[in-house]
């Protein structure tokens, strides 16, 4: 299938679509330091660095909640409504369905290499290994809306809002001025860096070259959405089988 003209002709001039840039990250800060003080407030910032024990369900529900709503209320209000753009602007199109089948074989191949890559660093980085223990698992006596919650988030909601803000317009935008190669490269690091945790920042930065690369060849979000709904299914299920001891060694990250 040949690229789409339109996936390089940005709506948006590079001032306008730096300041929707701007105001996203300056949302996602505020509400990031506001979900700290939360953090330091209930188990601690020692563990939330992964020192101690999990984070519960509602805190990182809450985490995931902040960045979407930052992402997604600048992008919605400045990116799109100020300029009288719909939905299509950002990759809401049909594709052909043979597209969705290979997103959804291309989220399973980049998970076991992002696990791979977990082991490695590990290995090689020893100190690392506090990055990698599983945030989640399906215990009893975690309430179960508070679980509901958290699968809603990483499963859906986070997958569409981020392949959305990074991909739809973060990449659409920079590669209608800037070359395409450097739109991809800066689009997933800021991506990754989003992320945070030092493992998750660079396995997320190579997802998101792929997931680039779905959206530029497809002019639709549809195939890096699903992509990466496979991705974080297959990261919550079996990192709750590893939490279980359900899982043989070499499919966990330590």
């Amino acid at each position: 299938m040949s690229r789409s003209s339109r996936e390089f002709h940005s709506p948006w001039s590079f001032w306008y679509g730096a300041m929707v840039l701007a105001l996203a990250m300056v949302a996602f800060m505020a509400l990031s330091w506001a979900h700290m003080q939360i953090v330091a407030k209930t188990v601690g910032v020692e563990a939330y660095l992964g020192d101690g024990q999990r984070l519960p369900p509602s805190v990182l529900t809450i985490g995931q909640f902040n960045k979407a709503l930052a992402l997604m209320g600048v992008l919605v209000v400045v990116g799109l409504a100020l300029k009288r753009l719909d939905w299509s602007s950002v990759g809401f199109c049909r594709v052909a369905a043979g597209w969705l089948v290979f997103a959804a074989l291309g989220g399973v191949v980049f998970f076991g290499l992002r696990l791979l890559l977990a082991k490695w660093m590990v290995v090689v980085m020893p100190d690392w290994l506090a990055f990698a223990q599983v945030p989640f698992g399906f215990d009893a006596v975690i309430p179960w809306f508070e679980t509901a919650g958290f699968l809603a988030m990483t499963l859906l909601i986070t997958p569409i809002v981020e392949e959305v803000f990074f991909r739809g317009f973060m990449f659409k935008w920079m590669s209608g001025h800037r070359p395409v190669w450097v739109a991809a490269l800066v689009s997933s690091a800021l991506f990754g860096i989003s992320h945070i945790i030092p493992p998750q920042v660079i396995s997320a930065f190579l997802m998101a070259l792929f997931l680039t690369s779905l959206y530029w060849r497809t002019g639709s979000i549809w195939p890096a959405i699903v992509a990466h709904v496979v991705n974080n299914t297959l990261g919550i299920l079996l990192g709750a089988a590893a939490l279980a001891g359900g899982l043989p060694a070499w499919l966990t990250p330590g």
